[in-house]
């Protein structure tokens, strides 16, 4: 009989959760696991004399795993490597994921966690579920590319029109005639534009404003993506991981909107 298979009679006779992982030295996490995808059906037949006596209760569906996360079992890892597999790729922290996967200091966490995205098996399922996340959001880097390629190219006189009015006024006090001039600015439609280097539109007592992304910025990762240099470029195996994370990382800051203002990840 497998762990798992003793686990489930635990279960069945009334264990807890934790009670289970303890005394099977996995996670939390697995236990859980192993109850949606192994021990449901078992679960419904053992209450079902009890259900008829009490009222009716709502069922809670089942939660379906992605098939990425499925395909751990098969990875060759321990339950507490997969453990920390997930939650890698879920907050982008070494540090973070090796404390919630192994439950220790802080200190030991920063070492370890950076010793962990070394291992081969490691590296290799994280990247696996990098990708599988990215196809899912439908964003490459060449998307991200052309975006930058925008705001480097950005021109505010595709945004916005300005220029001086001159007319003829009266003056009040001699009655003379002079010129007056006045300024204007007017925004275009943003149905008639590409609004994505825009990072901000403002009306204030001055008038309109609108704001670009930083176009040096923008052109600095352009120039370092081109010298093999940037965070889109990475050639070394070693930093794969790291450009995964900076990749995704980007998609989310890329998604923020128009009009929304906005860490480096911890390894």
């Amino acid at each position: 009989m497998t762990k798992r298979d003793e686990a489930k009679q635990d279960y069945l006779a009334g264990m807890k959760y934790k009670e289970i992982a303890d005394k099977y030295d996995v996670s939390l996490s697995t236990v859980k696991s192993w109850k949606s995808r192994y021990w449901a059906d078992e679960t419904k037949v053992a209450t079902s004399d009890k259900k008829v006596a009490t009222k009716s209760q709502k069922v809670t569906p089942k939660t379906e795993l992605h098939p990425a996360i499925q395909e751990l079992d098969e990875s060759g890892l321990n339950d507490k490597q997969k453990d920390f597999v997930s939650e890698y790729v879920r907050l982008s922290n070494a540090t973070q994921a090796y404390i919630n996967a192994y439950g220790v200091e802080y200190n030991t966490a920063m070492v370890q966690g950076s010793i962990s995205l070394r291992n081969p098996k490691i590296k290799s399922e994280i990247k696996r579920l990098r990708q599988a996340r990215l196809a899912e959001l439908g964003i490459g880097v060449f998307d991200l590319i052309d975006d930058m390629a925008k705001e480097a190219r950005a021109d505010v006189r595709d945004f916005a029109d300005w220029g001086s009015d001159e007319f003829e006024a009266i003056d009040e006090e001699s009655g003379k005639q002079y010129t007056k001039h006045k300024s204007w600015v007017a925004l275009k439609d943003s149905n008639n534009v590409d609004s994505w280097a825009v990072k901000k539109v403002t009306v204030g007592k001055d008038g309109p404003m609108v704001e670009l992304h930083d176009r040096n910025k923008a052109r600095k990762e352009l120039l370092e993506y081109l010298n093999g240099k940037g965070v889109f470029a990475g050639t070394e195996e070693e930093q794969q991981v790291i450009n995964d994370d900076n990749l995704l990382n980007a998609i989310k800051k890329s998604s923020e909107g128009v009009f929304k203002n906005d860490d480096d990840i911890e390894s």
